[in-house]
């Protein structure tokens, strides 16, 4: 017995049987421009019929003379760049998807394709411009759906456009005002630009509508640690986010660093290690050094300064200090000698 799906699959070919015949047989009545354009339809038909059958290379071979035929539709060059695709030719695909946008740059399907082949090749800025056209293409069609915002927002944010990552949230507290989770996104950004009032302003905002939305505790009360200023605030906030969420690396480095500025070293060190247990992190690495030597343990701060390095090498700054107290013991050595 023939299943439905086989006898919907056999109504196709038929059909498009059907329509190459018919095609060709017009060829005596029309002009050649419209022969041409009838020839390519017709294999443009009979790919989707090998398409239906699950014979791609013999589908390529249609689409290729449907292209051939008529280059300005851009049906069959898309349907022929997701055959190659499918195949493994990832450049002869992109090459028929710049063909596609060039016919037809608002079809969503030819920079989705484009965005996963250039993700394929490890070519992450052309595809992240292709996941923009997209984005904004649906941020367009539903201007009030948040998401889509959101991942924009996010893909900005990855290229380092942070002043349109920050357009994009702060279109989204537009939509929705009271949203405690773009509030502290749209904190973060504002650090990352060095805004910092206006990050402390919008991590409050976050706070009074969600009294119990960790990260803008912590953030808040870490702006605070950094800036030496509000630490009993500061260490309210933190502990508040720690009651939370207690297993948090990041949490327990925030309240390390206001029991630095605090000058509580003892409690700074005790928090920072429990964090250094929870989460590897330069950041984390490089406060306990800062505690060590406060505490005047030398090799302890360097050691773990240097971890730091290991971490994330290209921290200028702290090599400084590394190499500043490097000095400081061999001056002294050779000072007792």
């Amino acid at each position: 017995m023939l299943t439905k799906s086989i006898l919907k699959k056999l109504s196709h070919i038929f059909f498009m049987a059907y329509f190459v015949f018919f095609c060709y047989s017009a060829e005596a009545f029309v002009s050649e421009e419209k022969v041409a354009v009838s020839k390519s339809l017709a294999h443009y038909a009979l790919g989707q019929m090998y398409d239906l059958l699950g014979l791609t290379n013999r589908a390529v071979l249609e689409y290729e003379m449907a292209v051939q035929l008529d280059q300005e539709s851009y049906l069959p060059h898309l349907r022929l760049a997701t055959s190659y695709a499918r195949l493994g030719m990832l450049e002869e695909a992109e090459k028929e998807l710049i063909i596609v946008k060039k016919n037809k740059s608002e079809d969503i399907q030819a920079h989705y394709l484009l965005a996963l082949i250039y993700s394929a090749k490890k070519e992450y800025d052309k595809a992240a411009a292709e996941y923009e056209i997209i984005l904004q293409s649906f941020s367009k069609a539903d201007p009030k759906n948040v998401e889509i915002y959101g991942y924009l927002g996010q893909l900005y944010y990855s290229q380092r456009k942070y002043d349109k990552a920050i357009e994009q949230f702060e279109s989204m507290l537009k939509i929705e005002p009271d949203n405690a989770d773009t509030m502290y996104l749209l904190g973060s950004l504002y650090l990352d630009v060095g805004q910092r009032e206006k990050a402390i302003t919008v991590l409050r905002q976050s706070i009074t509508v969600d009294p119990e939305h960790d990260g803008s505790l912590n953030s808040l009360g870490y702006i605070y640690a950094e800036d030496g200023k509000n630490l009993d605030e500061a260490e309210q906030l933190i502990v508040r986010a720690l009651k939370l969420n207690p297993n948090n690396g990041a949490y327990l480095d925030s309240l390390g660093w206001v029991y630095y500025q605090k000058n509580e070293y003892n409690k700074a060190l005790d928090s920072l290690l429990k964090a250094n247990e929870l989460l590897e992190d330069p950041v984390i690495s490089e406060h306990i050094g800062d505690v060590y030597l406060k505490l005047s343990k030398i090799e302890d701060a360097i050691k773990y300064w240097e971890y730091s390095l290991n971490l994330k090498p290209d921290q200028e700054k702290l090599m400084e200090k590394i190499n500043n107290l490097k000095n400081t013991q061999a001056s002294n050595s050779l000072n007792k000698d």
